[in-house]
């Protein structure tokens, strides 16, 4: 079972132009429908649109030499920019932002103005469902009923959080990417993080009672559940919907049962399975530590060597070579 899109390829897509009408049919194909003016000399213009596409998670980046303003139709997706150089004015509705460089901006939903000014800026892109989805998973509030609420972040840290975890994502290599583990943990990094750095209902959901109860035999289905699919994309709410139950209720009974969320049994799971791995490889072969913490959803190989080490006692390179 995968979810997302997670298997398909990576897609990758590079563009360079120094004609402003290209640039703008570029936009249209890659976001949305826009009817830009510009301002300033079309002899020194400049332009460069980078995409990648991993599963669910969009990563772009974006330079645009000339100054603009441009009516836009809606963003269908949740879409952020980080801006790196110049400065972009966003109006919506009643809502009027600057961003100048070194601030974050969440895109519109619904047809707004945006202005630029000689701009470089990085983007993230998810689909609008899949952080509605998480939003539902950790609140109990409906995925029909989430949205966003703002355009900014709710605070200076926050904004941080947010460009740091986008310098984080766009430092990825393509290889990287194309694990499927890893892009799904990715994509559930950034909706997370969406969740807690931009305004949206799911701030101002109503007290949500305990979960009922749940029976030790619906812990034990959802552990084999885990260990059979350890290998694919998983979500808690997969995961629960194949045991019958919440996903808050699931979470109550692992901590109850097991001592920690299933999530992080799922991380053990995999730690055990790149063990294997790591046992299993021929000496002198081509498997790596990189390559196995990649295709068991390890991001950081850092992080990964850690947690190996204080299970395993070694280093998982002292595994690979014995």
């Amino acid at each position: 079972m995968t979810t997302g899109g997670n298997t398909a390829p990576t897609r990758r897509h590079e563009l360079a132009t120094r004609d402003p009408d290209v640039a703008h049919h570029a936009i249209a194909r890659a976001y949305a429908e826009h009817q830009p003016c510009f301002a300033g000399s079309r002899r020194d213009f400049r332009f460069a649109l980078r995409t990648v596409q991993a599963g669910p998670l969009g990563l772009d980046r974006i330079a645009h030499s000339m100054d603009a303003r441009a009516r836009t139709g809606p963003y269908p997706d949740f879409m952020t920019v980080h801006v790196l150089r110049g400065r972009f004015r966003f109006l919506d509705g009643d809502q009027e932002l600057l961003a100048p460089a070194g601030t974050v901006a969440r895109y519109p939903t619904r047809p707004s103005v945006l202005g630029w000014t000689d701009v470089v800026g990085t983007m993230i892109r998810l689909p609008h469902e899949q952080v509605a989805t998480v939003a539902a998973t950790r609140t109990d509030i409906a995925a029909r009923d989430f949205r966003f609420l703002g355009l900014a972040p709710v605070s200076v840290g926050m904004a941080q959080a947010w460009a740091r975890l986008s310098a984080f994502l766009h430092g990825m290599t393509v290889e990287g990417l194309e694990q499927p583990l890893v892009r799904a943990s990715l994509a559930d990094l950034a909706a997370t993080t969406a969740l807690a750095v931009f305004p949206n209902t799911s701030m101002t959901a109503d007290y949500v009672p305990q979960p009922r109860r749940v029976a030790p035999a619906v812990v034990r289905r959802a552990r084999e559940y885990l260990d059979e699919h350890a290998a694919e994309p998983v979500t808690l709410a997969q995961v629960a919907g194949a045991c019958g139950v919440g996903p808050r209720g699931l979470q109550a009974a692992f901590r109850r049962h097991v001592g920690h969320s299933p999530l992080t049994y799922l991380r053990r799971v995999r730690l055990a399975r790149a063990h294997r791995d790591l046992v299993a490889a021929e000496p002198g072969g081509d498997e790596t530590v990189a390559a196995v913490a990649r295709r068991w959803g390890w991001t950081n190989p850092g992080r990964f060597a850690a947690a190996y080490r204080e299970t395993y006692g070694r280093a998982p390179g002292d595994t690979l070579r014995g």
